[in-house]
């Protein structure tokens, strides 16, 4: 919002945003991260009760934002606008149980589906004197200015401040997701003192009711309570009317056995009476009693007990925790606490909830990935570069007060589970320690000046290299350690299996000691593979590719990452050619040779041999290729002219002659593949241009991409001056080595920013860093 909306909008609607994203964080709730989080199926429910801002400034101030920036309508609308959530956005006014009618609205919502993640709470800031007038006149304020819930003296409450917020999944879908689980609200129901002799006054008969509805609904037995966090203002009326409706359904003639004490306690006696926020306000401090295990001490009786509440209470086993008490779920029935809590209304609405805890997890049922990665990404990031350091030096805080936190728990938090801003770093580690490290010269010294990412994300470029130099454990820690990664690899094999060609996963673990023995058929489709599966995996880290380009034998991973060919006809594809290379070219007999030189410098030199251009990859940058003794003859020929050159360690000349006798079998075979219009744009370099949405890969395409020169560098000039790419393209590489990085550089500028796969953490850092 702009300064001057800012400055006309309600304190309580700007604090509602704040404790949203506050309670976003808490949740690791990011929008469109799952989906039960996409942003039209989150809807905002929010209890208020008056427009004190609005009020106020009724006779001043009025301008264009008056009304969107004073109306209680707005609160949630304005939350629903600032995340753009689409779902319902409900604003709810039942005085004194605003936020609690809010939050029952919400889980009805989700329980008839009508949506899959709520944001629900209250509001109560108080900035018009004449509510503390009214409110006096009708003698609902303490004369001591304390909230002394359950005293004998207690004479009315005191108004207090409060914004609060919780988000709400059904529980199918939190544990689905993996979040962090503080309770679980088995029921909830509303009613109202419709049978009392004065609106303002409760009924007990009402109150007993909506109690027996929500145990009855969730077939609970009343004996199962164990705490109910009362509403419990202070006043003489509404203490004594609600103390005895609770015994009557919880404790209704009999004593409690030892082992099922029932403990009574009200937030108010603490906090004060947060009226419209006043139900998220207890409903927070029950969550954090599960979480601490521990029952607060209840410090409103500063006389004596309520001489109206009956005189028996300790001998039914009836409590009012007057110390710290411990209170674990496995002393509770079935290991499951269950709490009650109340919220009513001084216009006699009466809404009740039942919350227990959140199920344990037993082994085996929840998400489990097999984690054996060394190495570890943490970012941290804000809207200003204050607010960085600012975060920054939180996190550093709290690793240094808990250095035993779990390395991949904070790495799958801060990356994973957070809200991304413009303002960002990232660092690796392999412990806490080494992450510090990493932090502490962030936290704001002078020689660290954090520069914002960009407003958009950067353009990013899929690269998957050619044939280069093979290893084994190609894929080795991303294989044992990412289980999506692996998944593909398997999957990949066995579809390979199918197809009748050889497995190649020993390629992939490093299950083979060398590569002798590897077969030309086994070690062309464990590349490939991989290719395919790191770009799976990195869409799958939310890296979304507006461009790919491939080099040889990666052109192939790079049409099935634009959707022109399918994966199992990308592997049928490469075994094929794999497999006619061995029937009809011999090993050995013809080589390539790399040479740093421009191909118009290199021509020339070509026409009295028997070699030919195989790769233009850069200005200063050609591959040539042909029989071996050819090559060891211009290999001679290009040095005395000052030309470095590096035979290269591979079996065939590729893109040369030698492949002719391959050409005609596999045209056949391509012809059976189907092929699709890409979606997205593809450099070729076999064009050496850029194709969009046109129909340009077809069976003849692959062989002539098998024969021709790869014409990468022209590929990639053409992209920049059709403006396809520009500078803030991030190019990110994988294949077995960065071999493209340097083609790229050498193309466009040294300046261009080209991650590499291999360096799987280093390149996460620098999209993180760079805003994707």
């Amino acid at each position: 919002m702009s300064p001057r909306e800012a400055d006309n909008t309600d304190p309580a609607h700007r604090l509602a945003i704040t404790a949203t994203y506050e309670a976003m964080e808490m949740a690791g709730m990011v929008p469109n991260r799952t989906p039960s989080t996409q942003q039209d199926r989150v809807g905002v429910f929010f209890g208020v009760t008056s427009d004190d801002w609005r009020e106020v400034n009724s006779s001043q101030n009025v301008d264009t934002y008056f009304i969107p920036g004073g109306v209680r309508a707005f609160m949630p609308g304005r939350i629903s606008y600032f995340f753009r959530f689409s779902g319902p956005s409900l604003c709810i006014d039942t005085a004194c149980s605003s936020s609690f009618a809010a939050i029952q609205s919400a889980c009805g919502y989700l329980w008839r589906g009508e949506c899959d993640t709520a944001v629900a709470g209250g509001t109560n800031v108080l900035t018009n004197p004449d509510i503390f007038t009214g409110l006096d006149r009708g003698h609902f304020l303490s004369h001591s200015g304390n909230c002394n819930t359950f005293d004998d003296e207690a004479s009315g409450y005191c108004r207090a401040e409060a914004v609060g917020a919780v988000i709400l999944k059904r529980l199918e879908d939190a544990l689905e997701d993996g979040d962090p689980i503080f309770g679980v609200i088995a029921g909830a129901n509303t009613n109202h003192c419709g049978q009392t002799d004065s609106i303002t006054r409760p009924h007990e008969g009402d109150q007993v009711s909506v109690f027996q509805r929500v145990l009855r609904y969730q077939n609970v037995d009343a004996n199962d309570i164990s705490y109910v966090e009362m509403h419990g203002t202070g006043t003489q009326a509404g203490d004594a009317t609600e103390m005895r409706s609770v015994l009557s359904v919880f404790v209704p003639d009999q004593r409690r056995s030892a082992r099922q004490p029932l403990y009574l306690g009200s937030a108010k006696a603490n906090l004060g009476h947060s009226e419209s926020a006043s139900g998220v306000v207890s409903m927070i401090k029950v969550l954090l009693m599960m979480k601490n295990n521990e029952i607060p001490p209840h410090c409103g009786i500063k006389t004596r007990i309520n001489r109206n509440y009956p005189e028996d209470l300790a001998e039914r086993n009836v409590r009012i925790a007057s110390k710290p008490t411990p209170w674990r779920r496995e002393d509770s029935a079935g290991e499951t606490r269950r709490v009650f809590l109340n919220n009513f209304s001084a216009a006699g609405g009466n809404t009740a909830i039942l919350l227990e805890d959140a199920p344990k997890l037993l082994p085996g049922t929840a998400k489990q990935t097999l984690d054996g990665r060394g190495t570890y990404v943490v970012a941290v990031s804000a809207k200003s570069a204050k607010a960085l350091g600012a975060n920054i030096r939180s996190l550093v805080s709290f690793l240094e007060t808990n250095p035993s936190t779990s390395l991949a728990a904070l790495s799958y938090t801060t990356t994973a589970r957070r809200l991304h801003h413009n303002y960002r770093i990232a660092c690796s580690g392999d412990s806490i320690a080494s992450v510090l490290r990493d932090l502490r010269p962030r936290t704001g010294s002078d020689d660290y000046k954090p520069i914002p990412a960009p407003s958009r994300s950067p353009q990013v470029a899929f690269v998957f290299t050619g044939q280069g130099t093979m290893y084994t454990e190609l894929g080795r820690e991303l294989f044992e350690t990412v289980a999506g990664f692996r998944d593909d690899i398997v999957r990949f094999n066995h579809m390979a299996q199918q197809q009748g060609f050889p497995p190649f996963i020993s390629v992939i673990d490093g299950s083979v000691a060398s590569l002798e023995g590897v077969d030309i058929c086994a070690s062309n489709l464990a590349l490939v593979c991989l290719q395919m599966a790191l770009g799976r995996l990195w869409r799958s880290w939310g890296v979304r590719p507006s461009v790919t380009i491939g080099h040889s034998l990666g052109e192939y991973a790079a049409l099935y990452s634009a959707g022109v060919i399918s994966a199992s006809d990308a592997i049928f594809l490469v075994g094929t050619r794999a497999q006619l290379l061995a029937k009809h070219c011999s090993p050995g007999t013809h080589a390539m040779l790399a040479v740093k030189a421009a191909v118009a410098a290199i021509r020339p030199l070509l026409s009295e041999t028997s070699c030919e251009i195989a790769c233009i990859n850069q200005p200063a940058g050609t591959v040539v290729g042909g029989p071996k003794r050819g090559i060891e003859e211009l290999t001679a020929k290009i040095q005395s002219l000052g030309y470095e050159t590096v035979l290269l360690e591979i079996p065939f000349s590729f893109h040369t002659s030698q492949v002719d006798p391959i050409l005609e079998e596999f045209e056949d075979a391509a012809r059976s593949v189907q092929f699709r219009t890409p979606r997205i744009c593809v450099l070729s370099p076999l064009l050496g241009r850029a194709v969009r949405d046109e129909p340009a890969f077809d069976g003849s395409y692959l062989v002539r991409a098998c024969r021709s020169a790869v014409n990468f560098q022209g590929a990639v000039e053409d992209a920049k001056a059709s403006s396809i790419v520009g500078e803030d393209t991030i190019w990110l590489e994988m294949g077995s080595h960065p071999a493209c990085s340097g083609m790229i550089k050498g193309t466009l500028d040294s300046r261009a920013t080209t991650l590499s796969d291999p360096n799987h953490v280093k390149s996460f850092n620098s999209l993180a860093m760079a805003g994707t």
